[in-house]
């Protein structure tokens, strides 16, 4: 860049000002080129991940919902080896003991497995409208 810049000076110039600024257009261009392919591969990436459908417990029973639409407090119910679509608490699973193994690939890079729970007072809640309570 800096060389391209100073054939500008009519001192420094030692050659014809294309043969500096063409291979730098060039360069930026696949440069630029790429980022825009990259940009356009991850926005459907995002597209995908929001348009993900999961379960949300209302009073009527549990509603699909896609991902994008997830607000705070809301109840959303996680199938085994589905995408945690948000920062969430768990209220409840399936095992007996509360317990939940989960990776934080996406957050961290870790890809080991993690072991989280939830509180034994939600744990113990079985009916949809007793979870409702809390």
């Amino acid at each position: 860049l800096l060389v391209a810049l100073s054939q500008f000076v009519p001192v420094l110039r030692l050659g014809f000002l294309f043969t500096y600024v063409a291979p730098l257009v060039f360069v930026l261009a696949i440069t630029i080129g790429k980022e825009a392919i990259d940009d356009f591969k991850r926005y459907l990436r995002d597209k995908e991940a929001n348009g993900q459908k999961y379960m949300r417990l209302t009073t009527g029973g549990l509603v699909p919902i896609p991902s994008s639409d997830i607000k705070v407090g809301q109840l959303i119910q996680i199938a085994t080896n589905q995408r945690v679509p948000c920062d969430i608490i768990l209220l409840r699973t399936t095992e007996k003991s509360g317990g939940s193994f989960i990776r934080t690939k996406q957050l961290d890079g870790e890809t080991e497995w993690k072991r989280r729970g939830c509180g034994n007072r939600t744990q113990k809640r079985t009916a949809y409208q007793e979870r409702l309570a809390v």
